[in-house]
């Protein structure tokens, strides 16, 4: 079963995590297509050198990611470390440093001031398996949920494409199939839309 309650989770190396967040009142997040593009560019330099990014969504309020956080290793091969004293403190300063780091150009871009996202972040810790191809249809399909879209494959600012796609990608592809088994069974689950029994306990909102 998930780990579900009001504290907030520690992310923890190797382990797999739904994060979401919102921009707070009624701000948006992301007012045009540069803003989404400037969001990904920063979660690629900020956080894809400690995570594997599974899975995502953006929509102009809010986002939605499915990620696993690497060992201490690869985290350390990637920052071009000799070590790391505490994986904890480190994994927390990169999602600062990408929030932070969007938020002032954000405001630069759009003559705005102050804070943007809703703190703390959200994570949810997702230890069964079972649930992972549902967290990944949840995302996918979020746009939709919203009326965004009448077809989830219609929106643009997803990982969706990415999956249907053999171009090189920060997705990882390879892991997220893993969990389906293969691509003719992630594009069926997506289409009728199945979630396991329960899921609803890996959301908050």
């Amino acid at each position: 079963m998930p780990k579900h309650s009001d504290k907030t989770e520690i992310l923890e190396p190797e382990k797999y995590y739904h994060i979401f967040n919102r921009a707070i009142g009624n701000e948006k997040l992301f007012v045009d297509e540069t803003d989404y593009i400037y969001f990904l560019s920063k979660f690629e330099r900020y956080v894809l050198p400690i995570a594997d990014l599974i899975a995502y969504c953006l929509i102009p309020n809010h986002f939605h990611f499915f990620v696993r956080i690497l060992d201490p290793k690869e985290i350390c091969k990637n920052l071009r470390l000799i070590s790391i004293d505490s994986s904890e403190e480190l994994i927390k300063q990169s999602f600062s440093n990408f929030f932070n780091s969007y938020t002032k150009t954000c405001n630069l871009r759009h003559n705005r001031k102050g804070k943007l996202f809703m703190l703390p972040f959200k994570r949810i810790l997702a230890e069964d398996d079972t649930y992972f191809i549902s967290i990944i249809n949840y995302i996918h399909r979020n746009p939709l949920h919203h009326g965004l879209v009448k077809n989830h494959i219609d929106w643009k600012f997803s990982s969706y494409a990415a999956y249907l796609s053999q171009n090189n990608t920060k997705i990882n592809r390879e892991l997220g199939l893993e969990f389906y088994g293969n691509l003719e069974n992630f594009l069926l689950f997506h289409q009728e839309n199945r979630a396991k029994e329960g899921f609803e306990k890996y959301l908050k909102e």
